[in-house]
């Protein structure tokens, strides 16, 4: 009888580390869709929220300390979003930071049309420069289908 489980044992040696190495891949890929998807779903929702407060503090600038409304658009609302934009997203990593905001704040997008103020914080070409790598499965291609850009967008009325 001890025969017979010695030559059983010795049949089941590599099963496990197999069933392992199958299962590790499945919960590996699985754990790495979730943080992606996180991430992405994160980053998302800072740029709107960003966007809204730098729409908001737009509010915050007095026309009447402007001579013209080309230095109250230019001067006064675009450098007050710009800045507030950029104090809401100091928690990120400088090198997201210097990609979504450039040099001065200069890609954050502001336009003032009339009385409206819209603002655009944008992460452009997510795709190729993605905060962590996307992970290609051999034979599939890429694990997520992956936005190509991640913005957010506010409006605010300033009368």
């Amino acid at each position: 009888m001890a025969n017979l489980n010695l030559a059983h044992k010795r049949q089941q040696s590599g099963a496990a580390a197999i069933e392992f190495a199958m299962l590790f891949m499945l919960f590996f890929t699985l754990f790495y869709a979730l943080v992606t998807y996180s991430i992405v779903f994160l980053l998302q929702s800072s740029f709107v929220f960003a966007a809204s407060e730098g729409a908001r503090s737009a509010i915050a600038v007095d026309p009447m300390a402007y001579s013209s409304s080309a230095l109250y658009a230019n001067n006064g609302v675009s450098s007050r979003v710009r800045s507030t934009v950029s104090s809401s997203l100091t928690w990120m990593p400088q090198r997201i930071r210097d990609h979504v905001l450039g040099i001065n704040n200069s890609k954050v997008v502001v336009e003032v049309a009339g009385n409206a103020v819209t603002v655009r914080v944008m992460y452009l070409n997510y795709n190729t420069n993605p905060v962590i790598p996307i992970l290609n499965i051999p034979g599939y291609g890429p694990m997520l289908p992956m936005p190509l850009n991640l913005q957010g967008n506010a409006w605010v009325s300033l009368v």
